[in-house]
């Protein structure tokens, strides 16, 4: 079994934020914590330290990629992997900051698998390999 890793999961629509955190806690050990928008994320991610951010695009004020800028622009946490879940992923932005993003709705193995290869030790967003799905 595989070391538990900690994941922030900001997706506002409660039936995606279910899937996602059902299947994390049945076919992971990791921890899992949800956030229903970008409100206070830094003090959030200063007090649980996720070694993922699962974030969604259309949120309630900041959009996933602001939040995502917004983070990553911060010593503390630029190197945090990343992933953009949406059924409207902005598909250049995404490419252009080598997030890797998967398309609403995608199978749950997709989304497992691409959580297993971000929360590999050691890898930098510029070793995503990840490519979007559509």
């Amino acid at each position: 079994m595989s070391e538990s890793k900690k994941i922030l999961l900001v997706e506002d629509h409660p039936m995606f934020t279910q899937i996602m955190q059902c299947a994390l806690e049945l076919y992971t050990p990791h921890q899992i914590l949800h956030q229903q928008s970008g409100d206070q994320i830094l003090s959030v991610l200063s007090s649980y330290q996720p070694d993922l951010l699962v974030l969604d695009y259309n949120l309630p004020g900041m959009n996933g990629i602001e939040l995502y800028d917004f983070v990553h622009s911060t010593k503390e946490f630029m190197h945090l992997p990343s992933l953009m879940v949406s059924a409207d992923l902005p598909v250049q932005e995404i490419r252009r900051r080598n997030l890797p993003g998967l398309f609403k709705p995608f199978p749950v193995s997709e989304f497992l698998q691409a959580v297993g290869e971000l929360l590999q030790p050691g890898l930098r967003r510029s070793d995503y390999s990840l490519p979007v799905s559509f």
